[in-house]
């Protein structure tokens, strides 16, 4: 028996199998970026919760021409790993956290990466892909974003925007779960490589410079048989295109070959009013858009290019605090329970005041209703609640005296049951508004006074 095993064991090895390790990195200045160049393909290197890793002398932690794993040495903790890169030469260089080129993969999980120095936003992109020493065609496996929080970049989050990857790299996967991105350019730039899959879930999104998610075909990439599908799903968006003023979601510069779906999205505040909010285009079929159970609030065009288009609503979220980071749904929010599952849309963390199993039995109004609004005299805000008996398309809308539309509140289908939306007029002046309830060849209208 000894002698079968040993012999198993040399067959083993000389199969040339890895022996993948996980590596505990101590905390510190420089220990990151040294496990790294010392790691073998499909390490592992775990961080400790609450600690913080800097690099001080490299640009970088690394060019990754193999696969690597980085995660928190305990995945049930509540503190991330911090993350920086504080090498300076004065801004001659711009540093970044990771390089990646041919054979590489990289899969991040509970780290926070801090791109600031001295206060101010300085290092350029999370993960940049690079062509290297390729002179033919290179491939990355795998850019995957899962439990982290990244802020304060002065570039994409991921960045495959450089003219030279063009006709050379290709991005199998990128994968961004469970995430928060806050202040930094398009959560992934995928122009000049060609990439097959995408998927986005469960994060949010806020200040971000530019596009939200930016993808491009082969008139960019050169890859007629690398065009990325997508699945945007459960994610929420907020304020984006501060300084370069884009789209939320674009897909451009086809022919795009296979489908994408966005899904349970809440969107608010575009900088641009003439850029389509979600631009999905130059697909070879056009049935293979899918947008569905979508909140859309201050956002530049609304057009689709084909496809399957349902279930899109227009009204405010009234998130908790969105310039302090909270995007809280409030209780009794119909976004609670307008996702394909009957649960939230946008980012679930967000769903904390979402409706109990008893407050969730599904009982049908007698009648068709719009109650008094409350409180009434008002200033600035008040709760508006209304029954509907059959589901369908709703709007509810606030005009002035004059018949002049001020709001619209809601428009978008709405499933028949009790619902509840609040009104904010911080904007509008001291006087008597009336708010319309439109569904089902319905229309109930009442009165409201705002007071100053």
């Amino acid at each position: 028996m000894r002698r079968l095993l040993l012999l198993a064991a040399f067959l083993f090895f000389a199969a040339g199998v890895n022996i993948y390790s996980q590596t505990l990195v101590n905390p510190g200045d420089g220990t990151l970026s040294t496990a790294i160049a010392a790691a073998n393909s499909g390490d592992v290197l775990q961080l400790v919760p609450g600690a913080e890793y800097t690099e001080s002398t490299l640009f970088n932690l690394g060019t990754l021409h193999k696969v690597i794993t980085i995660e928190l040495a305990d995945p049930t903790a509540t503190q991330k790993a911090v993350v920086k890169v504080l090498a300076s030469d004065g801004g001659t260089t711009v540093p970044n956290f990771f390089m990646i080129g041919d054979s590489g993969s990289i899969s991040l999980s509970g780290i926070e990466f801090d791109g600031t120095q001295n206060g101010a936003a300085t290092v350029n992109h999370l993960v940049q892909v690079t062509v290297g020493t390729t002179t033919d065609s290179g491939f990355v496996h795998k850019i995957s974003v899962d439990n982290c929080f990244v802020h304060d970049l002065t570039g994409n989050v991921i960045d495959a925007s450089n003219s030279t990857l063009k006709g050379i790299m290709v991005v199998d996967t990128v994968l961004i779960n469970n995430c928060i991105f806050h202040n930094t350019y398009t959560s992934a730039y995928m122009k000049t490589a060609g990439c097959d899959y995408i998927k986005v879930t469960n994060s949010t999104f806020y200040d971000m410079n530019s596009y939200g998610l930016r993808v491009a075909g082969p008139g960019e990439s050169g890859w007629y048989n690398h065009t990325a599908g997508a699945l945007i799903d459960h994610t929420t968006w907020y304020n984006i295109g501060g300084t370069d003023p884009r789209e939320v979601i674009l897909l451009e510069k086809g022919p795009n070959l296979n489908p994408w779906t966005v899904t349970n999205t809440i969107i608010q505040n575009q900088n641009s009013t003439s850029k389509t909010v979600i631009n999905i285009k130059m697909l070879t079929d056009t049935t293979m858009q899918n947008v569905s159970n979508v909140c859309l609030w201050q956002v530049g065009k609304v057009t689709w290019n084909g496809g399957t288009i349902k279930d899109t609503i227009t009204m405010d979220p009234q998130f908790a605090d969105p310039t302090k980071g909270d995007f809280t749904l409030p209780k009794g929010s119909i976004l609670l329970t307008y996702g394909t599952d009957g649960k939230a849309i946008g980012d679930p963390r967000w769903a904390t005041n979402g409706p109990t199993a008893v407050e969730n039995v599904h009982n049908v109004p007698a009648k068709f209703e719009l109650s008094q609004n409350y409180p009434n005299p008002f200033n600035p805000s008040t709760q508006i609640n209304f029954s509907l008996q059959k589901s369908g398309m709703t709007s509810l809308i606030v005009y002035n005296l004059l018949g002049q539309e001020v709001a619209t509140l809601i428009k978008g289908n709405l499933t028949a049951g009790q619902h509840s939306v609040s009104f904010n007029a911080v904007n509008l002046p001291t006087g008597v508004y009336i708010y319309k309830l439109n569904s089902s060849n319905q229309t109930f209208a009442r009165k409201m006074i705002l007071i100053k």
